[in-house]
């Protein structure tokens, strides 16, 4: 019988109890297992270096760092990790940051225990995760002008596609997309095949990539 590879982790945090209870978590699941943990910005490059996690719980504040500002170092060290930033703000400046600098989830400390297994499989699978209470905050988007070519790019996209891109690079079906918005599945392919056309994107990979990576306000 065909068994789903184990998913190695590295838990980033300053947090001693929190530290506790993510090992005990994680450790009870059969396709997860803590490889090591870290309570600091120079402990978690080493073992991300040493280890080659698959993923990394990174802490956005730790006592001697900031989360953000260490993401791209240990994407560095551990290029093939995709990181989760755990925080206990539900602040979009952060969340932009921490997109744009590699991150491919944002948690919220508070919903670990619902959410977490979830997220960690989804960023295995290639897609990104953002905790739901999140998503008016991105969808209202920046309402500043900018002249970045990403931006005029997103800008040239209807409310409408903007929407099912978004949707679709945060890992959603087309049945899921069509059911919030309340679109035939075949029409979701169709604005997904418009904005991807408009913005000279071939793959999902791509949509995925810049998305994570720009600031992307919907009009």
């Amino acid at each position: 019988m065909k068994t789903d590879p184990v998913i190695r982790l590295l838990i980033v945090d300053d947090h001693p109890l929190l530290l506790s209870g993510l090992g005990m978590l994680l450790n009870a699941e059969a396709d997860l297992v803590v490889a090591g943990i870290a309570d600091s910005g120079e402990q978690a490059l080493n073992l991300a270096k040493e280890l080659q996690p698959d993923v990394i719980l990174l802490d956005i504040s730790l006592g001697d760092t900031s989360g953000i500002q260490l993401l791209p170092e240990l994407l560095r060290q551990a290029p093939q990790a995709r990181v989760l930033m755990l925080t206990m703000h539900e602040d979009q400046q952060y969340l932009k940051e921490a997109m744009a600098a590699g991150a491919r989830g944002f948690l919220l400390k508070k919903c670990l225990d619902v959410d977490l297994l979830y997220a960690i499989r989804l960023v295995m699978r290639g897609q990104i995760y953002l905790h739901p209470s999140m998503m008016p905050e991105i969808m209202a988007g920046s309402k500043k002008k900018t002249t970045s070519p990403a931006e005029m790019l997103w800008q040239s996209l209807s409310k409408r596609e903007q929407q099912v891109s978004l949707a679709v690079a945060l890992g959603h079906t087309s049945r899921e997309i069509g059911e919030q918005y309340f679109l035939s599945e075949k029409t979701v392919a169709t604005y997904r095949a418009r904005a991807m056309t408009k913005l000279g994107i071939e793959t999902r990979a791509e949509l995925v990539k810049f998305v994570a990576h720009q600031k992307l306000p919907i009009h």
